[in-house]
């Protein structure tokens, strides 16, 4: 199924209130804007490389369809996700204003801003919902690495496992005791797809 935004509000409009849902719409909206320029490392169907802003709905996608989370901070965190590293234009404070601090603190928790001591930060956070959007984010990752070299890769693989796997550990221990069950879901998930990866790798040339 190709996805657009008729097929992705589809999903979201049984759950979500009217007013959430123009939210919903803004962040759509808004990552499609400070995405427009970026493109993926994969290739479409088409030959061309895939914009980035794919990345960012599928992530959100995997929340809704594959984990069954349906709560709309999280939803918009997944779409924004990559807007303060990627997009200055679209900065914290904007963010902040849009859509409230609870989705601000999980798009700062889950951005690389800066780089140094990433992990180490993201540990201190002890909100559930920040582990989530690492987690989806990192699966869509783990699955679009056809289109990387083999080198690259095989550091995916381990650094998911060396790094992420506990970070993926923490988020179930994180998790509020109605959401255990979908929670430990994803984290199967990233894992099962990482050990895919892992096989695919020994095999390839």
């Amino acid at each position: 199924m190709t996805e657009n935004r008729e097929s992705f509000f589809k999903r979201l409009e049984p759950f979500l209130a009217p007013s959430v849902m123009l939210d919903v719409q803004l962040a759509y909206t808004l990552a499609k804007y400070g995405h427009r320029a970026q493109v993926r490392k994969e290739v479409g169907e088409d030959g061309n490389p895939v914009r980035y802003f794919e990345h960012v709905r599928r992530s959100a996608i995997i929340l809704v369809d594959e984990v069954r989370i349906v709560d709309a901070p999280t939803v918009i965190s997944l779409l924004l996700h990559d807007i303060v590293e990627d997009a200055p234009n679209l900065p914290p404070a904007l963010i902040e204003h849009c859509f409230g601090t609870e989705v601000v603190t999980t798009v700062k928790t889950v951005s690389k801003d800066p780089k140094e001591g990433y992990l180490e930060r993201f540990f201190m956070s002890t909100n559930w919902r920040p582990y989530v959007v690492k987690g989806c984010d990192r699966l869509d990752n783990l699955r679009s690495l056809a289109a990387g070299s083999k080198e690259f890769r095989q550091r995916q693989v381990a650094e998911t496992r060396e790094k992420y796997y506990p970070l993926f550990d923490r988020m179930l221990d994180l998790a509020p005791a109605e959401l255990k069950a979908q929670v430990r879901h994803l984290r199967d998930l990233v894992r099962a797809e990482c050990e895919r990866q892992s096989a695919l790798l020994e095999v390839a040339p």
